[in-house]
């Protein structure tokens, strides 16, 4: 039987909601390494929205595979991913090459996790169009 893999996703770590410290961020993603966790998981998103993840205004956040990339070199075994990759966000074709890069960045650590978005404001506030559910999973086929 094999072991149970346990990864830690940062953006649910409370004190990372309100302020975007990197220093922070990578204490905390050695130290899950130190701990055991065998993945490491940040979110694809632009910023929090009032009212997501008990905030009161908007949250900050970073570029997830930027982020990913810093990482790689300050950890060593974990796997490294974005729960999930927003397909509607960047080309799909941009998003293959920023992820095969950072496969070689981490020595092969990549978990690629790829979704058809959902939070409309961030859609809106970026300029993207928002189509329905259906149109934007039939887009992840591109």
């Amino acid at each position: 039987m094999s072991k149970i893999k346990f990864g830690v996703n940062l953006d649910e770590v409370p004190e990372m909601l309100w302020d975007v410290d990197y220093t922070a961020t990578k204490n905390m993603a050695q130290q899950a390494e130190v701990l055991g966790y065998t993945s490491l998981w940040v979110q694809d998103h632009f910023y929090w929205g009032k009212g997501s993840r008990g905030l009161d205004g908007d949250g900050a956040v970073f570029e997830p595979w930027t982020l990913l990339a810093a990482l790689a070199t300050e950890t060593k075994k974990m796997k490294l991913g974005v729960m999930v990759s927003c397909n509607s966000f960047r080309h799909p074709s941009i998003t293959a090459k920023i992820a095969a890069t950072l496969d070689v960045i981490s020595n092969g650590r990549v978990i690629f996790g790829y979704g058809a978005g959902w939070r409309q404001e961030e859609y809106e506030a970026y300029g993207f169009p928002f189509p329905r559910p259906s149109i934007r999973l039939n887009q992840m086929r591109e």
